[in-house]
């Protein structure tokens, strides 16, 4: 792709740029993760980048080849975020995949131009045995991270002197990568040789704490703070575990495997993704000093007014959307929510807006719902009665 376009479309990403709004917004982010009360809790929101329909578009095997392509696509999200003027923070990172770290132990992905690469190879359980974190370094120079560092050295190189952060790429987490690298027969071996899966999830702990460590390096953002999503702000915890697959195995199991992964995020502090029916892991994530935060794949499947009183309870984050009904407009969908809320804190709100909605308007009645149900007095409120043309509260 011309070089003349990205450029293009950082000057876009400059103009839209209010540092003084996004020092507003990371304040705001940091404050929920670090447990203290803010003016307002934030809502992550995107606004319309017309402009997208005249440039062109890469497929995703073009962008998993390609890092001026692959920093392309990802801009116009950031571009998105900057627009919609709400408490996000633009940010990307080097799309390789579920399957990046399993690329340490040797294994590649198929790629493809309509769907995320996926990895279809697995270690057999004697290639496994004969493995030990000493035989896995250097981590830096093993499958695909090597190509990482060249790509975010190319993606820091245009992103100077802009606000565009960059973040780490798909780590997965301790057991959802053990199930990567070895395949279903994890489920058999769990009941059949545990002690063949400790020696696997000891080997993933250590890629996933060790790449983490690496990358953060490279990209030069601290271990227990970041950026996340191209909309989220990190403090007080730096990386994020999912546990797909954890949510598949039993309560007993649980125990027995989700301490190893509770380690591996222990330097940096962990925010805890899953989709599914997870409510029995939900509970013993919760009770970890390991876990400062949480995130749904499916949030339709709770029930939210116990669900949010519980991680408030346990003094832990939030970072998602919160499903919203059909036909509800802005002022019941966001009094709702609110309503949730034993205080104002352990929230941080993403989507949820209907097409052609405006998100300053949304996030002036989200601002105006918590003054309702907290009674705060707020410096910037909203003086415009509709809320039309309001934007982060000033």
């Amino acid at each position: 792709m011309a070089k003349e376009q990205l450029r293009q479309l950082l000057s876009l990403i400059e103009t839209a740029t209010d540092q003084k709004g996004l020092a507003q917004s990371r304040k705001r982010q940091e404050a929920v993760w670090l447990g203290k009360e803010s003016d307002y809790l934030p809502w992550l929101l995107t606004g319309p980048v017309p402009e997208r329909g005249k440039f062109p578009h890469y497929n995703l095997r073009e962008q998993f080849y390609d890092p001026e392509k692959m920093l392309w696509e990802q801009l116009w999200t950031a571009l998105a975020v900057l627009r919609g003027k709400s408490d996000a923070v633009p940010s990307v990172r080097v799309s390789f995949g579920t399957g990046f770290l399993a690329s340490v132990f040797g294994l590649k992905q198929m790629v493809f131009p309509d769907k995320m690469p996926w990895l279809q190879e697995r270690l057999s359980k004697k290639q496994i045995l004969a493995l030990s974190p000493e035989k896995l370094e250097p981590i830096e120079e093993k499958g695909l991270m090597p190509e990482c560092h060249r790509y975010i050295k190319i993606y820091q190189d245009y992103l100077k002197g802009t606000v565009v952060r960059i973040y780490l790429p798909d780590t997965q987490g301790v057991f959802d990568l053990a199930h990567l690298v070895y395949g279903d027969d994890l489920f058999y071996q769990l009941y059949d040789d545990f002690s063949f899966v400790e020696h696997l999830l000891t080997l993933t702990a250590y890629v996933y704490r060790r790449a983490s460590e690496i990358i953060k390096g490279w990209i030069g953002e601290p271990a227990t703070a970041g950026f996340h999503g191209g909309t989220l702000y990190l403090a007080g915890c730096g990386v994020r575990s999912c546990e797909d697959t954890t949510t598949l195995i039993s309560p007993g199991l649980v125990e027995k495997v989700l301490p190893i992964a509770l380690q591996a995020v222990a330097p940096f502090g962990g925010w805890f993704h899953f989709c599914g029916d997870g409510r029995t892991l939900l509970d013993k994530l919760l009770q970890a000093r390991e876990v400062r935060g949480i995130n749904f794949g499916n949030p339709e499947k709770y029930d939210w007014i116990t669900t949010l009183q519980k991680i408030a309870s346990a003094g832990k984050v939030y970072s998602g959307s919160i499903p919203r009904k059909e036909g509800e407009n802005l002022v019941s969908y966001c009094r709702r929510v609110v309503s949730y809320l034993p205080g104002k804190g352990n929230l941080i709100l993403t989507g949820g807006l209907f097409p052609g909605e405006d998100p300053g308007e949304a996030v002036a009645v989200w601002q105006t719902s918590q003054e309702e149900r907290f009674n705060s007095r707020i410096r910037g409120r909203c003086k415009t009665p509709d809320h039309s043309r309001c934007s982060r509260g000033n």
